[in-house]
């Protein structure tokens, strides 16, 4: 069994912990949680008293051999660079983070330096092997359109202040990945997961769009070059606890742990 330990305990992050104590418990051992907004010593999950760490450092410092961050952009810069150098595998779920190109360079060289793995998670999205097959093929375009209510884009720093139409369907932004995940830095991860198994964040279209008839979130991402075109379409309910993320995106982190620890890798 692989010892594993969490960052954040939020919404999606609630999700994922009862996922592998309920579904993942013969392949891993959860040995712990950290979120710095909680100062429980241990949280019940599904029957199961998990440890709380005190502090980053308690976590740094023991045997744990993957770490999954799930907590936000601001935790991949913070928390991701010291925990290769300690000699743990990470799991990156708040991918919009690795638009910045230095940070991205930065987690790359340390995890080679460390001859440890970063594992990207698809989050809301699907289809990183086609994506990335048309992509080596050469030539290929990438973009991505999403659309979600307006109560899930409202609030967003590229909005500044301002409600997006209740009545009516309209787009929120148009550019590319990078400016898409600084100005809506929750809704947007799956713009530059496109961007990072293709063209990159800053040659990556988005679209946002806000539908008030929305019942969910759905993107559709297109990659085409002269050969070969693919388009992957995914709907999936917001979580009722956090609306700007898709419950999709603490599965995928189960789907991607459940491959590591299978004899027979599906992708």
């Amino acid at each position: 069994m692989k010892k594993i330990a969490v960052i954040g305990y939020g919404a999606l992050g609630k999700i994922l912990t009862r996922a592998l104590v309920e579904k993942l418990d013969t392949s891993y051992e959860l040995k712990g949680i950290y979120d710095s907004a909680l100062s429980e010593e241990s949280i019940d999950i599904a029957g199961k008293s998990v440890p709380l760490y005190p502090s980053f450092d308690a976590l740094l410092k023991d045997d744990t051999e993957i770490v999954v961050e799930i907590a936000g952009v601001g935790a991949v810069k913070e928390y991701i660079p010291p925990l290769l150098e300690a000699g743990k595998d990470v799991v990156i779920t708040s991918v919009g983070a690795l638009a910045d190109e230095e940070l991205y360079e930065h987690i790359r060289k340390t995890a080679e330096t460390a001859g440890r793995k970063v594992h990207i998670t698809s989050g809301a999205i699907g289809g990183f092997d086609i994506m990335r097959t048309l992509y080596l093929m050469g030539g290929a375009t990438s973009e991505i359109q999403s659309t979600k209510a307006p109560k899930s884009l409202n609030g967003a720093p590229y909005l500044k202040g301002e409600l997006l139409p209740e009545n009516e369907k309209c787009t929120a932004f148009e550019g590319n990945a990078r400016e898409a995940i600084a100005g809506f830095p929750k809704n947007t991860n799956v713009s530059v997961a496109t961007g990072i198994v293709t063209n990159g964040a800053e040659h990556t279209g988005v679209r946002l769009v806000s539908d008030p008839e929305s019942r969910g979130n759905t993107h559709r991402v297109t990659v085409e070059n002269d050969r070969a075109k693919a388009v992957v379409e995914i709907t999936s309910k917001p979580d009722p606890n956090n609306p700007k993320s898709s419950i999709t995106a603490a599965w995928s982190v189960v789907a991607l742990l459940e491959n590591l620890a299978s004899p027979i890798q599906f992708f």
